[in-house]
């Protein structure tokens, strides 16, 4: 019965977290460091591709953690795409399809956002993620420096959490 409960908790607060309205914004861009949110765990890459090893990930890089059935990770990808080509070689960019069972519309997601950098396939929710869309920055060290459940608005917005939280900055 626990059990249950548990699994119902985490779907309404991953339903609600996903459920982001345009209008909503974080007050904060900036945030503590968090504990290691990445576990230490190899996942398929979402279409042609080498297996990523979130272990040995290191920065300064991005992680968007989205789906095809979460709207505001829709709205949000062009802006990893964008920002992925402006950073190229400077800061790196992975996103994680997470609990995914539509591969085919997360890739035509991909290819029509022009968000053109790795992305692995996590579709038993080993990443536990629960909330999308999610923010993760990680040092050169790949400690994490930033992880909130937020929806991207726009470049500008992702370049400032970046810039208050990576060293590289944006």
């Amino acid at each position: 019965m626990r059990k249950l409960v548990a699994l119902l908790v985490a779907v309404v607060l991953g339903a609600s977290a996903c459920s982001a309205t345009p209008g909503d914004s974080p007050k904060q861009t900036s945030k503590p460091a968090a504990k290691k949110q990445l576990p230490d765990i190899t996942l398929p890459a979402l279409g042609a591709g080498p297996d990523i090893d979130l272990g040995a990930l290191k920065g300064p890089a991005v992680v968007n953690i989205w789906a095809s059935w979460c709207k505001p990770c829709k709205r949000e990808l062009p802006i990893y795409g964008a920002f992925a080509r402006k950073h190229a070689g400077k800061i790196s960019v992975l996103g994680i399809d997470y609990q995914d069972s539509k591969k085919d519309q997360a890739l035509a997601m991909l290819r029509t956002a022009k968000a053109d950098y790795p992305v692995a396939y996590d579709f038993d929710g080993e990443t536990r993620a629960f909330g999308l869309p999610k923010l993760i920055l990680l040092d050169a060290a790949g400690k994490t420096t930033y992880a909130e459940y937020v929806e991207i608005k726009s470049l500008d917005q992702l370049e400032k959490i970046v810039a208050e939280n990576l060293k590289a900055g944006a």
